[in-house]
């Protein structure tokens, strides 16, 4: 709290102007000060930056997988994608999306695949997604689609690159 420092009455000198000292008790200030200190440090959020976890598969010969088991993703420009069950030479369905205009399109192809391998196989699908970037598209496009895999419960799918059989079925660029 506030005191006065008041001289003691009975040695002030007449006609000399006492001083008067203000002395200011802090301590309620430094108190409140702390509190809102850990107020804000309790009610901060930190965020951890988090990083995509990408496995790479150990040097030896390629691991076959099923045709019927397998969907392969082409990415093309601006977003658009060409998605077909099976490999190049013979695609079951062939699907043309666009990432962005329409973000369901890709999850929506990824769930009626699962659906084809439950019924052909009569057990829980185990879908084999391979990624294929073309040379037009961007980082945003694998982010979007691994976002997906991620999205959709995709355990198993590979990063590839696209060869002649696949560039064929992406369109042409404008």
């Amino acid at each position: 709290m506030a005191d006065l420092n008041l001289p003691v009455p009975g040695k002030s000198k007449r006609g000399s102007s006492v001083a008067r000292m203000l002395r200011i008790d802090m301590t309620p200030m430094v108190d409140l000060g702390f509190l809102l200190i850990t107020f804000f440090i309790f009610n901060s959020v930190v965020s951890k930056p988090s990083a995509m976890q990408l496995l790479l598969p150990a040097d030896g010969p390629a691991t076959p997988f099923s045709e019927t088991r397998t969907l392969t993703v082409l990415l093309g420009n601006n977003g658009r994608t060409v998605c077909y069950g099976g490999f190049a030479k013979e695609p079951s369905s062939l699907h043309i999306v666009n990432l962005f205009s329409d973000p369901q399109a890709l999850r929506n192809i990824i769930i009626n695949q699962q659906l084809v391998i439950k019924q052909a196989l009569g057990k829980e699908p185990s879908l084999m997604v391979i990624i294929k970037p073309g040379l037009q598209s961007n980082y945003r496009q694998l982010v979007a689609v691994l976002d997906e895999m991620t999205i959709s419960g995709i355990k198993k799918y590979a990063i590839a690159d696209m060869d002649e059989a696949d560039r064929k079925l992406l369109p042409s660029s404008h």
